[in-house]
């Protein structure tokens, strides 16, 4: 790609906060860094203003964002699924994806998605929201929250992919056996291979979802596997919402169909508000647990992406 002749390559940060310092000094050697914040219905004039955007996951970039004054050539956001921008319409007006997706080696050092995983889980089987909540309000009734483990379950991985293996030798680690499918053949040693779907939930505990999302994928889980789920199985999703049919979720958790489950993403998660059904269900039972996508949220992620991206927008534009 052949960036527009200008003085100065602009690249505008719209999602600032924590935003690693030694990322910024690396960018401003070579480009003007304008980092501020700004709301969704400012994107057009800002795509007319800069020639990189850079976000994480705060905004949708749509067709309506881009016209004949368009200057942005460069979309950055250093996260692997990017199902909040329209590929299409980049595509179309010559603008430029730069993500982490794809990028398998990197990845492998960007654990933190498969860490929370572990965390959802243990936080469900450990009944933990419901007792820190006891004790804060100075009780001190341990019989009331007697939970499971993961040592000997059987933890069913969908999508074995890089943070599919990252998160089952994790459940290895701890005395699991696990189990995955994929459409792939290519399976570590430490993951067996179930030969279906269906199969996978009806012989584990703990099903993990771990699969890019896409038109192939969306409602994946449906009414039709929570008949294969019992009272005595969790689903934990740190994948994307849209992989999960939340209304046969929601009926499956009402009628006792599924034990529980523990989720980092929703789906249309910049429209998500208090009246939310999956939120006003986890506000009267303890066995749904949502938090609000932090799974790639540390610290150590961010300024390990952040510098990666960078390095890929100067790959770009030829100046590494």
């Amino acid at each position: 790609m052949v960036l527009k002749k200008i003085e100065k390559i602009k690249i505008r940060i719209a999602e600032d906060k924590d935003f690693s310092p030694q990322v910024v000094l690396e960018l401003q050697k070579d480009f003007e860094v304008d980092m501020a914040p700004c709301r969704q219905e400012e994107l057009k004039e800002i795509m007319e203003q800069y020639d990189v955007f850079w976000f994480r996951l705060g905004f949708r970039i749509h067709e309506g964002l881009f016209s004949e004054k368009n200057r942005c050539q460069f979309i950055a956001t250093p996260v692997t699924g990017i199902d909040h921008i329209d590929e299409a319409a980049c595509n179309k007006h010559g603008i430029k994806i730069i993500c982490l997706r794809g990028e398998t080696d990197f990845l492998q050092e960007v654990r933190a998605t498969a860490e929370l995983t572990i965390a959802l889980t243990l936080a469900l089987l450990r009944n933990l929201v419901p007792a820190a909540n006891h004790t804060l309000q100075g009780n001190w009734n341990r019989d009331l929250f007697r939970g499971h483990e993961i040592y000997k379950k059987t933890v069913g991985i969908v999508g074995v992919g890089r943070l599919g293996r990252i998160a089952g030798s994790y459940f290895h680690a701890m005395g699991a056996r696990v189990i995955g499918y994929d459409t792939h053949e290519d399976f570590p040693p430490n993951i067996e291979k179930a030969s279906s779907l269906r199969t996978l939930i009806m012989e584990s505990d703990v099903v993990s979802l771990h699969i890019s999302y896409n038109t192939s994928t969306h409602g994946l889980i449906d009414k039709k596997l929570f008949d294969y789920f019992t009272k005595d199985k969790i689903l934990i999703n740190t994948s994307r919402g849209g992989i999960i049919d939340e209304e046969a979720l929601l009926i499956a958790l009402q009628e006792g169909q599924i034990g529980g489950a523990a989720l980092d993403v929703l789906q249309k998660e910049d429209k998500i508000g208090e009246d939310h059904p999956l939120l006003d269900y986890a506000r009267q039972h303890a066995n749904l647990i949502i938090v609000p996508h932090i799974g790639g949220n540390t610290y150590e992620s961010f300024e390990k992406t952040e510098l990666f991206i960078a390095r890929k927008i100067k790959h770009a534009l030829n100046l590494h």
